[in-house]
Protein backbone atom coordinates (compact mmCIF):
# COMPACT_ATOMS: atom_id res chain seq x y z
CA UNK A 1 0.00 0.00 0.00
CA UNK A 2 0.98 3.49 -0.73
CA UNK A 3 2.05 5.68 2.25
CA UNK A 4 0.78 9.32 3.00
CA UNK A 5 3.78 10.96 1.30
CA UNK A 6 3.37 8.72 -1.70
CA UNK A 7 -0.29 9.28 -2.15
CA UNK A 8 -0.04 13.15 -1.75
CA UNK A 9 2.75 13.19 -4.71
CA UNK A 10 1.04 10.96 -6.94
CA UNK A 11 -2.23 13.66 -6.64
CA UNK A 12 0.29 16.19 -7.36
CA UNK A 13 1.80 14.61 -10.45
CA UNK A 14 -2.20 14.46 -11.76
CA UNK A 15 -2.52 17.51 -10.86
CA UNK A 16 0.30 19.26 -12.61
CA UNK A 17 -0.44 16.55 -15.28
CA UNK A 18 -4.17 18.32 -16.26
CA UNK A 19 -3.15 21.93 -15.16
CA UNK A 20 -0.56 21.59 -18.22
CA UNK A 21 -3.37 20.49 -20.37
CA UNK A 22 -3.81 23.11 -23.03
CA UNK A 23 -7.18 24.81 -23.23
CA UNK A 24 -7.82 23.81 -26.90
CA UNK A 25 -11.53 25.01 -27.05
CA UNK A 26 -10.26 28.35 -25.14
CA UNK A 27 -6.96 29.23 -27.45
CA UNK A 28 -7.70 27.81 -30.98
CA UNK A 29 -8.73 30.78 -32.93
CA UNK A 30 -11.36 30.24 -35.67
CA UNK A 31 -9.88 30.27 -38.86
CA UNK A 32 -11.95 32.72 -41.20
CA UNK A 33 -11.84 32.98 -45.01
CA UNK A 34 -14.66 34.87 -46.74
CA UNK A 35 -16.59 31.71 -47.91
CA UNK A 36 -16.66 30.86 -43.69
CA UNK A 37 -17.87 34.28 -43.33
CA UNK A 38 -20.43 34.64 -45.93
CA UNK A 39 -21.87 31.13 -44.27
CA UNK A 40 -22.07 32.54 -41.03
CA UNK A 41 -23.85 35.44 -41.56
CA UNK A 42 -26.77 33.08 -43.55
CA UNK A 43 -27.08 31.66 -39.98
CA UNK A 44 -26.87 34.54 -37.88
CA UNK A 45 -27.68 37.78 -39.57
CA UNK A 46 -31.36 39.26 -38.02
CA UNK A 47 -32.43 41.12 -41.12
CA UNK A 48 -32.37 37.84 -43.20
CA UNK A 49 -33.54 35.67 -40.87
CA UNK A 50 -36.55 38.17 -40.79
CA UNK A 51 -36.77 38.30 -44.36
CA UNK A 52 -37.28 34.34 -44.37
CA UNK A 53 -39.66 34.43 -41.67
CA UNK A 54 -42.03 37.00 -43.61
CA UNK A 55 -40.83 34.76 -46.99
CA UNK A 56 -42.84 31.70 -44.57
CA UNK A 57 -45.64 33.96 -43.56
CA UNK A 58 -46.36 34.80 -47.19
CA UNK A 59 -46.60 31.11 -47.77
CA UNK A 60 -49.06 30.50 -45.58
CA UNK A 61 -51.07 33.92 -46.69
CA UNK A 62 -51.59 32.37 -49.98
CA UNK A 63 -53.25 29.22 -48.29
CA UNK A 64 -55.44 31.44 -46.44
CA UNK A 65 -56.49 32.97 -50.30
CA UNK A 66 -56.71 29.68 -51.60
CA UNK A 67 -58.88 28.50 -48.59
CA UNK A 68 -61.41 30.66 -49.74
CA UNK A 69 -62.47 28.55 -52.61
CA UNK A 70 -62.67 25.33 -51.17
CA UNK A 71 -65.73 23.66 -49.47
CA UNK A 72 -66.48 24.74 -45.88
CA UNK A 73 -67.60 21.60 -43.78
CA UNK A 74 -69.07 22.49 -39.85
CA UNK A 75 -70.62 19.67 -37.70
CA UNK A 76 -71.79 20.24 -34.65
CA UNK A 77 -73.95 17.87 -32.01
CA UNK A 78 -75.77 18.92 -29.35
CA UNK A 79 -77.83 17.22 -26.01
CA UNK A 80 -79.91 18.40 -24.17
CA UNK A 81 -82.07 16.86 -20.58
CA UNK A 82 -85.18 17.60 -19.84
CA UNK A 83 -85.58 17.37 -15.91
CA UNK A 84 -89.17 18.87 -16.19
CA UNK A 85 -91.36 17.90 -19.07
CA UNK A 86 -94.75 19.78 -19.86
CA UNK A 87 -97.86 17.42 -20.02
CA UNK A 88 -101.69 18.27 -20.81
CA UNK A 89 -104.99 15.80 -19.53
CA UNK A 90 -106.77 14.58 -22.60
CA UNK A 91 -109.74 12.43 -22.09
CA UNK A 92 -109.12 12.13 -18.44
CA UNK A 93 -105.15 10.85 -19.01
CA UNK A 94 -102.42 13.12 -18.00
CA UNK A 95 -100.11 13.61 -21.68
CA UNK A 96 -96.45 14.72 -21.76
CA UNK A 97 -94.78 16.61 -24.33
CA UNK A 98 -91.40 15.81 -25.98
CA UNK A 99 -88.77 13.56 -24.20
CA UNK A 100 -86.31 13.86 -21.41
CA UNK A 101 -83.16 12.83 -23.56
CA UNK A 102 -82.51 14.88 -26.85
CA UNK A 103 -79.65 14.47 -29.25
CA UNK A 104 -78.95 16.40 -32.50
CA UNK A 105 -76.24 16.05 -34.93
CA UNK A 106 -76.16 18.69 -37.84
CA UNK A 107 -73.52 18.38 -40.81
CA UNK A 108 -73.96 21.33 -42.95
CA UNK A 109 -71.59 22.31 -46.38
CA UNK A 110 -70.78 25.43 -48.23
CA UNK A 111 -69.29 25.88 -51.55
CA UNK A 112 -68.44 29.10 -53.51
CA UNK A 113 -69.92 28.36 -57.15
CA UNK A 114 -69.08 32.05 -58.86
CA UNK A 115 -67.70 35.18 -56.70
CA UNK A 116 -67.29 37.32 -59.58
CA UNK A 117 -64.33 36.65 -59.88
CA UNK A 118 -63.04 37.88 -56.50
CA UNK A 119 -61.51 34.40 -55.18
CA UNK A 120 -59.39 34.18 -58.06
CA UNK A 121 -58.27 37.78 -58.07
CA UNK A 122 -57.17 37.46 -53.86
CA UNK A 123 -55.49 33.96 -54.50
CA UNK A 124 -53.38 35.89 -57.23
CA UNK A 125 -53.02 38.79 -54.83
CA UNK A 126 -51.58 36.53 -52.56
CA UNK A 127 -49.36 34.32 -54.96
CA UNK A 128 -48.00 37.97 -56.35
CA UNK A 129 -47.12 38.94 -52.34
CA UNK A 130 -45.23 35.87 -51.99
CA UNK A 131 -43.19 36.35 -54.85
CA UNK A 132 -42.74 40.19 -53.66
CA UNK A 133 -41.10 38.41 -49.94
CA UNK A 134 -39.12 36.42 -52.12
CA UNK A 135 -37.43 39.09 -54.43
CA UNK A 136 -36.83 41.33 -50.53
CA UNK A 137 -35.29 38.11 -49.51
CA UNK A 138 -32.85 37.51 -52.39
CA UNK A 139 -32.19 41.34 -52.02
CA UNK A 140 -31.52 41.45 -48.29
CA UNK A 141 -29.27 38.13 -49.02
CA UNK A 142 -27.24 40.27 -51.63
CA UNK A 143 -27.23 42.99 -49.20
CA UNK A 144 -25.68 41.22 -46.31
CA UNK A 145 -22.88 39.26 -48.62
CA UNK A 146 -22.28 42.36 -50.01
CA UNK A 147 -21.42 43.82 -46.37
CA UNK A 148 -19.50 40.76 -45.31
CA UNK A 149 -17.13 40.94 -48.02
CA UNK A 150 -16.56 44.65 -48.14
CA UNK A 151 -15.76 43.96 -44.03
CA UNK A 152 -13.33 41.04 -45.24
CA UNK A 153 -11.56 43.33 -47.91
CA UNK A 154 -11.42 46.32 -45.43
CA UNK A 155 -9.73 43.84 -42.88
CA UNK A 156 -7.24 42.43 -45.68
CA UNK A 157 -6.59 46.26 -46.20
CA UNK A 158 -6.17 47.22 -42.48
CA UNK A 159 -3.43 44.55 -42.19
CA UNK A 160 -1.49 45.10 -45.16
CA UNK A 161 -1.18 48.93 -43.95
CA UNK A 162 0.04 47.87 -40.65
CA UNK A 163 2.50 45.79 -41.89
CA UNK A 164 3.64 48.69 -44.26
CA UNK A 165 3.86 51.25 -41.70
CA UNK A 166 5.92 48.44 -39.44
CA UNK A 167 8.35 48.59 -42.41
CA UNK A 168 8.34 52.18 -42.45
CA UNK A 169 8.86 52.62 -38.75
CA UNK A 170 11.74 49.97 -38.88
CA UNK A 171 12.90 52.30 -41.76
CA UNK A 172 12.83 55.23 -39.78
CA UNK A 173 14.47 53.70 -36.96
CA UNK A 174 17.55 52.09 -39.14
CA UNK A 175 17.76 55.96 -40.55
CA UNK A 176 18.26 57.32 -37.10
CA UNK A 177 21.01 54.79 -36.68
CA UNK A 178 22.51 55.75 -39.99
CA UNK A 179 22.37 59.29 -38.49
CA UNK A 180 23.66 59.06 -34.99
CA UNK A 181 26.61 56.51 -36.11
CA UNK A 182 27.14 59.67 -39.02
CA UNK A 183 27.19 62.44 -35.75
CA UNK A 184 29.41 60.87 -34.15
CA UNK A 185 31.74 60.80 -36.45
CA UNK A 186 31.49 64.50 -37.45
CA UNK A 187 29.58 63.90 -40.67
CA UNK A 188 26.01 64.85 -39.56
CA UNK A 189 24.41 67.69 -38.63
CA UNK A 190 22.56 68.07 -35.52
CA UNK A 191 19.64 68.96 -37.57
CA UNK A 192 20.06 65.70 -39.41
CA UNK A 193 19.56 64.08 -36.28
CA UNK A 194 16.49 65.62 -35.31
CA UNK A 195 15.07 65.07 -38.77
CA UNK A 196 15.81 61.51 -37.99
CA UNK A 197 14.03 61.27 -34.57
CA UNK A 198 10.59 63.33 -36.02
CA UNK A 199 10.52 60.95 -38.88
CA UNK A 200 10.36 58.32 -36.22
CA UNK A 201 7.91 59.62 -33.85
CA UNK A 202 5.83 60.32 -36.77
CA UNK A 203 5.71 56.39 -38.51
CA UNK A 204 5.34 55.37 -34.91
CA UNK A 205 2.59 57.39 -34.58
CA UNK A 206 1.04 56.03 -37.82
CA UNK A 207 1.99 52.53 -36.74
CA UNK A 208 0.17 52.79 -33.24
CA UNK A 209 -3.36 54.22 -35.88
CA UNK A 210 -2.79 51.35 -38.11
CA UNK A 211 -2.69 48.83 -35.44
CA UNK A 212 -5.91 50.35 -33.92
CA UNK A 213 -7.55 50.00 -37.53
CA UNK A 214 -6.64 47.01 -38.13
CA UNK A 215 -8.23 45.72 -34.35
CA UNK A 216 -11.65 48.27 -35.49
CA UNK A 217 -11.80 46.05 -38.95
CA UNK A 218 -11.60 43.02 -36.72
CA UNK A 219 -14.13 43.65 -34.75
CA UNK A 220 -16.55 45.10 -37.20
CA UNK A 221 -15.88 41.64 -39.49
CA UNK A 222 -17.02 40.11 -36.62
CA UNK A 223 -20.26 41.92 -35.72
CA UNK A 224 -21.36 41.44 -39.23
CA UNK A 225 -20.91 37.68 -38.86
CA UNK A 226 -22.66 37.31 -36.09
CA UNK A 227 -19.62 36.56 -34.26
CA UNK A 228 -18.84 37.41 -30.35
CA UNK A 229 -16.61 40.73 -30.03
CA UNK A 230 -14.00 38.42 -27.98
CA UNK A 231 -14.01 35.25 -29.97
CA UNK A 232 -10.40 34.83 -31.86
CA UNK A 233 -10.15 34.58 -35.62
CA UNK A 234 -7.73 34.13 -37.99
CA UNK A 235 -8.35 35.74 -40.72
CA UNK A 236 -7.51 34.10 -44.23
CA UNK A 237 -7.42 34.84 -48.20
CA UNK A 238 -7.03 37.43 -50.20
CA UNK A 239 -8.31 40.02 -52.44
CA UNK A 240 -10.75 38.82 -55.45
CA UNK A 241 -9.16 39.36 -59.07
CA UNK A 242 -12.05 37.57 -60.96
CA UNK A 243 -15.69 37.69 -61.76
CA UNK A 244 -18.29 35.16 -63.30
CA UNK A 245 -19.34 38.11 -65.47
CA UNK A 246 -18.28 38.88 -69.06
CA UNK A 247 -16.02 42.28 -68.35
CA UNK A 248 -16.27 42.80 -72.17
CA UNK A 249 -19.65 43.60 -73.05
CA UNK A 250 -21.69 46.83 -70.59
CA UNK A 251 -24.45 46.06 -73.07
CA UNK A 252 -24.94 42.58 -71.74
CA UNK A 253 -24.23 43.24 -68.38
CA UNK A 254 -27.06 45.93 -68.54
CA UNK A 255 -29.49 43.37 -70.46
CA UNK A 256 -28.57 40.93 -67.49
CA UNK A 257 -28.85 43.24 -64.74
CA UNK A 258 -32.22 45.00 -65.78
CA UNK A 259 -33.56 40.84 -66.02
CA UNK A 260 -31.97 39.72 -62.31
CA UNK A 261 -32.48 42.51 -60.39
CA UNK A 262 -34.34 41.91 -57.37
CA UNK A 263 -35.32 45.11 -56.48
CA UNK A 264 -36.96 45.28 -60.24
CA UNK A 265 -38.61 41.71 -59.90
CA UNK A 266 -40.36 43.04 -56.65
CA UNK A 267 -41.69 45.80 -58.98
CA UNK A 268 -43.18 43.71 -61.35
CA UNK A 269 -44.75 41.61 -58.95
CA UNK A 270 -46.41 44.41 -56.96
CA UNK A 271 -47.32 46.16 -60.57
CA UNK A 272 -49.37 42.23 -60.99
CA UNK A 273 -51.00 43.41 -57.48
CA UNK A 274 -52.41 46.19 -58.21
CA UNK A 275 -53.86 45.19 -61.70
CA UNK A 276 -55.61 41.65 -59.16
CA UNK A 277 -56.69 44.13 -56.58
CA UNK A 278 -58.29 46.04 -59.39
CA UNK A 279 -60.52 43.22 -60.78
CA UNK A 280 -61.21 42.17 -56.94
CA UNK A 281 -62.58 45.47 -56.49
CA UNK A 282 -65.34 45.43 -59.53
CA UNK A 283 -66.06 41.70 -58.28
CA UNK A 284 -67.90 43.16 -55.18
CA UNK A 285 -70.02 44.77 -58.14
CA UNK A 286 -71.02 41.23 -59.15
CA UNK A 287 -73.40 38.52 -57.81
CA UNK A 288 -72.36 35.51 -56.10
CA UNK A 289 -73.50 32.02 -55.76
CA UNK A 290 -72.90 29.68 -53.29
CA UNK A 291 -74.27 25.82 -52.72
CA UNK A 292 -75.60 24.84 -49.53
CA UNK A 293 -76.21 20.97 -48.08
CA UNK A 294 -77.08 20.16 -44.92
CA UNK A 295 -78.40 17.11 -43.07
CA UNK A 296 -79.40 16.79 -39.57
CA UNK A 297 -80.31 13.60 -37.44
CA UNK A 298 -82.33 13.62 -34.35
CA UNK A 299 -82.79 10.99 -31.18
CA UNK A 300 -85.29 10.98 -28.58
CA UNK A 301 -85.88 9.33 -25.69
CA UNK A 302 -86.51 9.01 -22.03
CA UNK A 303 -84.10 6.25 -21.91
CA UNK A 304 -80.84 6.89 -23.12
CA UNK A 305 -80.50 3.48 -24.98
CA UNK A 306 -78.92 4.58 -28.59
CA UNK A 307 -79.21 1.10 -30.00
CA UNK A 308 -82.71 0.73 -29.61
CA UNK A 309 -84.06 4.00 -30.80
CA UNK A 310 -84.45 4.58 -34.04
CA UNK A 311 -82.95 8.24 -35.35
CA UNK A 312 -84.82 10.88 -37.32
CA UNK A 313 -82.64 11.88 -40.41
CA UNK A 314 -83.23 14.63 -42.72
CA UNK A 315 -81.31 16.00 -45.69
CA UNK A 316 -81.58 19.47 -47.91
CA UNK A 317 -79.62 21.45 -50.54
CA UNK A 318 -80.00 24.80 -52.02
CA UNK A 319 -78.48 27.84 -53.89
CA UNK A 320 -77.88 31.45 -52.41
CA UNK A 321 -77.89 34.26 -54.78
CA UNK A 322 -76.58 37.75 -53.41
CA UNK A 323 -76.78 40.29 -55.66
CA UNK A 324 -75.26 43.89 -55.09
CA UNK A 325 -77.27 46.48 -55.90
CA UNK A 326 -76.22 49.90 -54.29
CA UNK A 327 -73.35 50.47 -51.88
CA UNK A 328 -73.03 54.20 -52.27
CA UNK A 329 -70.04 53.95 -55.13
CA UNK A 330 -67.44 52.43 -52.81
CA UNK A 331 -66.54 50.47 -55.11
CA UNK A 332 -65.88 53.10 -57.73
CA UNK A 333 -63.70 54.87 -55.33
CA UNK A 334 -61.68 51.68 -54.72
CA UNK A 335 -61.09 50.90 -58.30
CA UNK A 336 -60.09 54.60 -58.32
CA UNK A 337 -57.16 54.44 -56.14
CA UNK A 338 -56.00 51.30 -57.05
CA UNK A 339 -55.74 52.51 -60.95
CA UNK A 340 -53.76 55.80 -59.12
CA UNK A 341 -52.08 53.43 -57.06
CA UNK A 342 -50.54 51.31 -60.56
CA UNK A 343 -49.96 54.63 -62.17
CA UNK A 344 -47.22 55.41 -59.14
CA UNK A 345 -46.22 52.19 -59.38
CA UNK A 346 -45.18 52.39 -62.91
CA UNK A 347 -43.21 55.47 -62.54
CA UNK A 348 -41.16 53.44 -59.83
CA UNK A 349 -40.42 50.76 -62.45
CA UNK A 350 -39.01 53.64 -64.58
CA UNK A 351 -36.84 55.46 -62.04
CA UNK A 352 -35.57 51.92 -60.96
CA UNK A 353 -34.58 50.73 -64.27
CA UNK A 354 -33.01 54.15 -65.30
CA UNK A 355 -30.79 53.75 -61.77
CA UNK A 356 -30.07 50.16 -62.23
CA UNK A 357 -28.69 50.90 -65.88
CA UNK A 358 -26.20 53.49 -64.00
CA UNK A 359 -25.22 51.50 -61.40
CA UNK A 360 -24.45 48.82 -63.71
CA UNK A 361 -21.95 51.42 -65.86
CA UNK A 362 -20.99 53.29 -62.48
CA UNK A 363 -19.47 49.71 -61.19
CA UNK A 364 -18.14 48.75 -64.71
CA UNK A 365 -16.10 51.33 -65.19
CA UNK A 366 -14.67 51.45 -61.48
CA UNK A 367 -13.80 48.26 -62.01
CA UNK A 368 -11.38 49.48 -65.12
CA UNK A 369 -10.57 52.27 -63.05
CA UNK A 370 -9.12 49.79 -59.92
CA UNK A 371 -7.31 47.48 -62.92
CA UNK A 372 -5.32 50.57 -63.81
CA UNK A 373 -4.70 51.94 -60.87
CA UNK A 374 -3.21 48.55 -59.89
CA UNK A 375 -0.55 48.59 -63.00
CA UNK A 376 0.37 52.10 -62.30
CA UNK A 377 0.97 51.13 -58.49
CA UNK A 378 2.92 47.88 -59.26
CA UNK A 379 5.25 50.21 -61.17
CA UNK A 380 5.56 52.93 -58.65
CA UNK A 381 6.48 50.00 -55.90
CA UNK A 382 9.34 49.02 -58.46
CA UNK A 383 10.73 52.63 -58.93
CA UNK A 384 10.21 53.49 -55.50
CA UNK A 385 12.20 50.25 -53.97
CA UNK A 386 14.74 50.76 -56.47
CA UNK A 387 14.98 54.73 -55.42
CA UNK A 388 15.51 54.02 -51.64
CA UNK A 389 17.78 51.67 -52.68
CA UNK A 390 20.10 54.60 -54.69
CA UNK A 391 19.15 56.87 -52.02
CA UNK A 392 20.61 54.24 -49.47
CA UNK A 393 23.78 53.62 -50.91
CA UNK A 394 24.22 57.15 -51.52
CA UNK A 395 23.72 58.52 -48.20
CA UNK A 396 26.08 55.86 -46.74
CA UNK A 397 28.44 56.94 -49.01
CA UNK A 398 28.49 60.20 -47.59
CA UNK A 399 27.53 61.55 -51.49
CA UNK A 400 23.23 61.63 -51.04
CA UNK A 401 21.54 63.33 -48.12
CA UNK A 402 19.46 62.28 -44.95
CA UNK A 403 16.76 64.21 -46.93
CA UNK A 404 17.15 62.32 -50.13
CA UNK A 405 16.74 59.02 -48.11
CA UNK A 406 13.44 60.39 -46.01
CA UNK A 407 12.16 61.59 -49.59
CA UNK A 408 12.86 57.65 -50.86
CA UNK A 409 11.28 56.20 -48.03
CA UNK A 410 8.10 58.01 -47.98
CA UNK A 411 7.70 57.79 -51.45
CA UNK A 412 7.82 53.70 -51.08
CA UNK A 413 5.33 53.94 -47.90
CA UNK A 414 2.59 55.96 -50.21
CA UNK A 415 3.56 53.67 -53.13
CA UNK A 416 2.94 50.42 -51.21
CA UNK A 417 -0.15 51.99 -49.64
CA UNK A 418 -1.89 53.25 -52.57
CA UNK A 419 -1.15 50.00 -53.83
CA UNK A 420 -2.90 47.96 -50.97
CA UNK A 421 -5.90 50.69 -51.78
CA UNK A 422 -6.08 50.06 -55.36
CA UNK A 423 -6.10 46.18 -54.79
CA UNK A 424 -8.95 46.86 -52.52
CA UNK A 425 -10.72 48.98 -54.75
CA UNK A 426 -11.36 46.25 -57.25
CA UNK A 427 -11.74 43.51 -55.14
CA UNK A 428 -14.93 46.28 -54.20
CA UNK A 429 -15.78 46.80 -57.16
CA UNK A 430 -15.44 43.41 -58.34
CA UNK A 431 -17.96 42.45 -55.38
CA UNK A 432 -20.38 45.56 -56.07
CA UNK A 433 -20.75 45.01 -60.10
CA UNK A 434 -22.12 41.63 -59.27
CA UNK A 435 -24.50 43.07 -56.98
CA UNK A 436 -25.46 45.77 -59.37
CA UNK A 437 -26.22 43.28 -61.97
CA UNK A 438 -28.39 40.97 -59.21
CA UNK A 439 -26.15 37.62 -59.66
CA UNK A 440 -23.92 38.30 -56.12
CA UNK A 441 -24.32 35.18 -54.37
CA UNK A 442 -25.72 33.17 -56.98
Amino acid sequence: MLSKTGVGALCLMVLCAASSRPARSEAEPLILDLQTGLTLVQENNEHLLQARIDLLRGREELRVARAAGLPQVDASFTYSRNWLLPSFVFAGNAVRIGTENNLTGVLSVRQPLYAGGRIRATEDMARRQFAMLGETERQTTQLVLAEVEERFYDLLLAEELRTVAHLALAWARRNLSQVEAQAQAGRAAELDQLRAQVQVSNMRADSISAKNNLRLATMALKDVVGLDLDQTIEVRGTFRTETTLDLDDLDALVVLGLAKRPELAHVAQEIGWHERKIAADKASTRPSVELVAAGQTQFQSDEFDLADREWRKSWNTGLVVQMPLFDGRLTGARVAQARQDLRRIEFDRQRIAREIRLQIQQAYYAVEEASERIEAHRDAVLQAEKGLEVAEVRYASGVGTQLENLDAQLALVEARTQSAVARRDKALALMRLEQTVGVLGE
